[in-house]
């Protein structure tokens, strides 16, 4: 038994005599990303009526003077990114009843659709499309957007058909304006 407690407090003291392990050290790193993106608060959509688009003489009214509600429509879209893009594409109205026009009268009324951004730096960019042209308008902001509400503003003007004598056929016509805010990628 003399033996084994002495085998004990060997073995005891030879663990305890062993230094203590050495700490182990580190890092590590954390990362992550953000996408560019843009993100309209409320929907880009809704209505501008023109309504009654001829003078008395059944031409076009340039300043469609018998609008209701006003020509401006605001929204407020949110975009990450430092140089969003802004494009606008104005599309003809059309009396889509009136298929024979004849010579001396139209279905189509052309406008120019203006969009404006407002930068965070307090300046504003703007873009206008011509119905009378195909395709969409842009421009680069210049700026980050402004991070407040009604940020972008859409505004309709500059009544025009391609014959300026032109009379308007009765009816009712309808068209649309398409607006893009796209983030810098």
């Amino acid at each position: 038994m003399k033996k084994l407690v002495l085998s004990v407090l060997v073995l005891g003291s030879a663990l305890g005599a062993t230094p203590a392990l050495a700490q182990a050290t580190g890092s590590v790193d954390v990362t992550g990303s953000v996408a560019a993106r843009c993100l309209a608060v409320s929907p880009i959509s809704g209505n501008i009526t023109l309504g009654e688009l001829a003078k008395t003489d059944g031409t076009v009214d340039p300043s469609f003077a018998g609008n209701t509600g006003g020509l401006t429509r605001n929204f407020t879209v949110k975009c990450n990114g430092s140089n969003p893009k802004i494009s606008v594409d104005a599309k003809p109205l059309i009396n889509a009843a009136a298929t024979n026009v004849p010579a001396g009268y139209t279905n189509t009324v052309h406008y120019t659709a203006t969009l404006v951004a407002t930068g965070a730096k307090g300046g504003t960019t703007p873009v206008a499309d011509q119905s009378l042209t195909t395709g969409a308008t842009s421009a680069q902001v210049g700026d980050r957007l402004a991070a407040t509400s009604n940020n972008i503003t859409l505004t309709i003007g500059s009544g025009l058909t391609a014959d300026p004598a032109a009379i308007l056929d009765a009816g009712t016509y309808a068209g649309k304006v398409e607006v893009t805010i796209a983030p810098t990628a």
